[in-house]
């Protein structure tokens, strides 16, 4: 008979993911947020984050890499995929002096593979965050009038909030060692921004009136993620003593997410106002006023390449990978970005990533520190935001482990994966005045299964 217990419990497991990725929350305040579509989440698997990002060539049959839709060809498992970051960052300024700590529980993704056949077919389904907006930053100083003689002070507060997020589905199918992909999908989201200008107390020579300027926009659209992804074997043989079959692979793969034109609706105020007995703006008087005025956005087309090598083991019903060593090149044309047909202080960014990994003994280990797999990595780069027209170098270090919650067993229908990355970099140099120093610690659960058995007992 077929049995549905796996299938309920995947359902509800799903759900309980979606529950805490929809209430996740955060307290970040990061400024960079500020320019283009806000800070850009990580799309990595959390076991990929572990070695450097390194995403374009690399598959396994338990793990969905969704930066390369083309490694879905290689799932051999219904698996269930939940991400969550925890996120610390450390912003310093040079002039004024000043730090600034935030700690962040981020939502990563929340994802569904299912191979739909024995001959290297899959599909996947998946939501999840593609940018934040989050930043309230203050500013101080004085107003000079020559003609008349005095000096005001001036109080500005810059604040946003919103983001971007993701719904998707992707198709692959593998040919032997030849596999192409695509994720398509609808994205949705909104940028909220104001700037409030009030004047001190030791504003007395007039009284000025405080104004507020908004710009609420929600936006949505369609994205094309296609990939591929060729697979070498550069030798094989049998260990002598285990009688494990070595196989050595050369993996090359490539994706790409197209230009994206988000339709957009775009609402601007400009108005006096006071502060309500609890803070909140009060409006007085509308300067001027824009409703649901339409437009676009658009994004520029992301590319990524790169090549991993693989030395896989087997026992002659299942391979597994021992250790891997890869690197990833990603680069988007952010100068091409356009809000309402106006650019932003953006460069163009490209990335540079590089890592390895290494399974003890992932088939017979007898404990999960054995069976387990250690990954190691780095990655540099430049970032899209170009706040002071000096750019911003970024680099990091990476470190993880993922660990099974069970030993090996070719008999078993169930395994049990938790993974984990640690980041540890920079953003800025001495070239800036505002460095970010961040910290983030990732957390994945993979849960795989073969669904849908006919058993020969019940």
């Amino acid at each position: 008979m077929l049995s549905v217990k796996p299938m309920a419990k995947y359902i509800l497991v799903f759900f309980l993911s979606l529950f805490t990725y929809l209430y996740s929350f955060s307290q970040e305040n990061s400024p960079f947020s500020r320019y283009g579509v806000g800070d850009i989440y990580p799309q990595q698997n959390i076991a990929s984050r572990g070695m450097g990002g390194i995403t374009a060539a690399v598959s396994d049959p338990q793990f969905i890499n969704t930066v390369n839709p083309a490694s879905y060809g290689y799932l051999n498992l219904v698996t269930y995929d939940f991400g969550l970051s925890i996120d610390a960052r450390t912003l310093r300024s040079a002039s004024p002096v000043g730090k600034y700590n935030s700690t962040n529980l981020l939502p990563s993704y929340i994802q569904l593979g299912i191979p739909v056949s024995k001959k290297g077919a899959a599909l996947v389904f998946g939501l999840r965050p593609d940018t934040r907006i989050n930043y309230s930053v203050e500013q101080g100083g004085k107003i000079n009038y020559d003609s008349l003689g005095y000096t005001d002070s001036i109080h500005t507060l810059y604040e946003g909030d919103g983001g971007l997020y993701q719904a998707f589905i992707g198709l692959a199918k593998r040919w032997n060692h030849f596999s192409i992909g695509f994720n398509a999908g609808y994205e949705w989201g909104n940028k909220y921004t104001s700037t409030r200008v009030d004047f001190p107390a030791d504003s007395s020579y007039q009284n000025w009136y405080r104004s507020n300027s908004t710009d609420t926009t929600h936006y949505n659209g369609l994205f094309l993620n296609p990939g591929i992804m060729a697979g070498f074997r550069l030798a094989k043989n049998t260990n002598a003593v285990t009688k494990n079959v070595q196989t050595y692979y050369l993996n090359l793969g490539a994706s790409g997410t197209f230009e994206q034109n988000l339709n957009a609706t775009r609402t601007t105020t400009s108005q006096t106002f006071n502060y309500g007995s609890d803070g909140e703006v009060v409006p007085i008087d509308s300067v001027s006023k824009l409703t649901d005025v339409k437009g676009k956005i658009d994004i520029p087309l992301t590319y990524t390449a790169g090549f991993v090598f693989n030395k896989n083991i087997g026992n002659g019903v299942f391979e597994v990978s021992k250790w891997s060593l890869g690197a990833d090149y990603t680069s988007t044309k952010w100068t091409d970005y356009r809000f309402y047909g106006s650019p932003d202080q953006l460069n163009n960014s490209w990335f540079l990533h590089a890592g390895a990994s290494l399974s003890p003994n992932p088939l017979g280990g007898k404990s999960i520190f054995s069976n387990g797999t250690y990954r190691i990595g780095y990655y540099t780069g430049k970032d899209y935001v170009n706040a002071d027209g000096n750019g911003y170098k970024v680099h990091a270090y990476t470190i993880g482990y993922s660990f099974n919650l069970r030993k090996f067993r070719s008999y078993d229908n169930q395994f049990t994966k938790i993974n984990t990355a640690l980041e540890f970099g920079k953003k800025g140099t001495g070239v800036n005045n505002i460095t970010e120093n961040f910290f983030k610690f990732s957390l994945g659960l993979s849960l795989s299964d073969v669904w849908f058995i006919k058993r020969k007992y019940d």
